[in-house]
């Protein structure tokens, strides 16, 4: 079946149109048998290995579809068919919801959230057909990020890139698999193992038939959402979330989703993940950016009760950081037609007052990076609209585990945006590591780096920190010492501990994974709120 598709009216051709043969039935077509899109000149060609009758439906976001009257296919037959489409007009088309359904909606909402799930599933289509016929070329870049439990702060970043088309940018399991065992499972050794949709799950019946579709209200104005969360039947772990869709053109902008169910004794909120997708002028469709967030567990020993009930020692998982990994895919077509942006900006130092020279400035997810200048301003080309995390790293604070600042930014297709950074105070140090921003009397928080075990490879390694208690002092006794929790050495070759004794003797031992001592040291903890021990020898 060939054909070209136009727009009534001024004969244009229209690129991007997703056209799918069916067979005729009562009712609704049957699914789809295959589908295309078409290409820059308005073009489709389909091929069928069946023969018999057949109708040909065409689907273009934000205009009524066209379906064709039934045809007949003979073996070695090409059927040329042309189609005209109505201008876009933005206008939901009606959309007659007849099935049972184990969810309950109102009546007024159901032919609504019927039409606008068409749209997305337009979109969702012509994403997955765009990468089947590998009619885009784009870069993409895969990564890695450490953040911080309560403010999601970035503890570091690792990235990879390629370029071209080759294959999906992320893939899911089968829908059959998350239908039957669930989208987050638990391994024999405890390890929860995560999954997220990918096109070809979003567009499947499975993850229909074990849905409930809803309206989302409260949201910005430019954008209208499709609730979804799983039928009350489901008992294995499932997702709930959102598919925004643009208010006025109704074209998918993003899938938001969070677990429920969860089979882990944590529970947050931000676990979860986004998919962004993005409309390139020739008409085809891209998973834009993607990614998923999921929690570190440590078990921390703590003990409940009082002398006369007893004392329980229990273990309690706590979540101590998150791992998201994802990725963008910025296209050849955005590059060549000049719609990225451009980010102008200047890094400070924790003062205001003076550039913070030899950072290195990033975005999160993205090939992106650059050096400042001696006068701390930098420059970042080649940037698809989107949301953003800023990222500062600078040798200072890299001995603190931390990045020099962080910064949320919005980029606007097409635009310069400008931006200032100023990198991390005290106050702001201490918050990230320690929950304050200013010691308590009497106390001071250090960071400890420690330098590398000569003649030793990257062995795990802790700390162990010991200190007269307050009344043993008091009373002239010096050997007897308070032991501090193991800490062990983190990424950045350091440890922080908060709420030590201001100006005492410390006696700091370092140890293997088998607990031997490798090195000691002796000195006394610093007078003021904050400071940075290095331990070498």
């Amino acid at each position: 079946v060939r054909g070209t598709v136009r727009e009534a009216g001024s004969g244009a051709p229209l690129a991007g149109v997703v056209v799918s043969i069916h067979r005729p039935a009562d009712g609704n077509p049957t699914a789809s048998l295959a589908a295309t899109l078409t290409n820059t000149s308005g073009e489709f060609s389909i091929t069928l290995g069946d023969t018999g009758y057949f109708i040909l439906i065409a689907k273009r976001i934000g205009a009524r579809q066209f379906q064709s009257p039934p045809f007949a296919l003979v073996p070695g037959q090409t059927h040329r068919l042309d189609v005209t489409l109505d201008p876009v007009r933005y206008e939901l088309p009606v959309v007659t919801v007849s099935e049972a359904t184990p969810c309950r909606a109102r009546g007024a909402d159901r032919g609504r959230i019927a039409a606008l799930w068409e749209e997305a599933r337009t979109a969702i289509t012509a994403s997955e057909l765009s990468l089947r016929d590998r009619l885009f070329r784009a870069t993409i870049t895969r990564y890695q990020r450490q953040l911080e439990a309560r403010q999601l702060i970035t503890r570091g970043e690792t990235r990879t890139s390629r370029s071209g088309v080759t294959e999906h940018a992320f893939v899911s399991i089968p829908a059959e698999s998350l239908a039957a065992h669930g989208y987050a499972r638990v391994l024999p050794d405890e390890v929860v193992e995560y999954f997220a949709p990918d096109e070809r799950v979003l567009l499947s019946e499975l993850f229909v038939r074990d849905h409930c579709f809803g309206l989302a209200r409260d949201n910005a104005a430019d954008e209208v959402g499709i609730t979804f969360e799983p039928v009350r039947s489901r008992r294995v772990s499932d997702i709930e979330g959102t598919l925004w869709l643009d208010a006025r053109t109704f074209e998918l902008r993003r899938v938001a989703f969070r677990y429920t169910n969860f089979p882990s004794p944590v529970r947050d909120p931000r676990i979860g993940g986004e998919v962004h997708f993005a409309r390139l002028s020739s008409g085809a469709w891209h998973v834009s950016r993607w990614f998923m967030r999921v929690p570190r567990v440590e078990l921390q020993r703590e003990t409940t009760g009082t002398p006369r009930t007893g004392r329980v020692v229990v273990d309690r998982p706590v979540i101590v950081g998150f791992t998201e990994d994802g990725g963008t895919a910025v296209s050849d077509d955005a590059r060549d037609g000049q719609r990225l942006a451009s980010l102008n900006g200047q890094v400070v130092d924790s003062t205001g007052s003076a550039p913070l020279r030899g950072a290195r400035i990033s975005l999160s997810g993205l090939a992106l990076a650059t050096d400042s200048r001696s006068d701390g301003s930098f420059r970042l080309d080649f940037i698809p609209a989107g949301n953003y995390t800023l990222l500062v790293e600078h040798p200072d604070y890299a001995r603190l585990g931390l990045m020099a600042g962080e910064q949320l930014l919005t980029i606007v297709e097409g635009q310069s945006s400008m931006t200032l950074v100023q990198a991390l105070g005290t106050g702001q140090i201490l918050r990230q590591l320690c929950g304050y921003e200013e010691s308590p009397d009497a106390t001071t928080s250090v960071r400890f780096v420690v330098s590398a075990v000569p003649g030793a490879g990257p062995t795990p390694r802790t700390i162990h920190v010991a200190w007269p208690s307050r009344a043993d002092v008091a009373a002239g006794i010096v050997r007897t010492r308070t032991l501090a929790t193991d800490l062990p050495v983190d990424g950045a070759g350091g440890v922080t501990l908060c709420d030590l004794p201001r100006a005492t003797r410390l006696h700091v031992e370092e140890r293997d994974a088998s607990g031997s001592l490798l090195r000691q040291w002796d000195l006394t903890s610093p007078g003021i709120g904050f400071a940075v021990v290095e331990l070498k020898g």
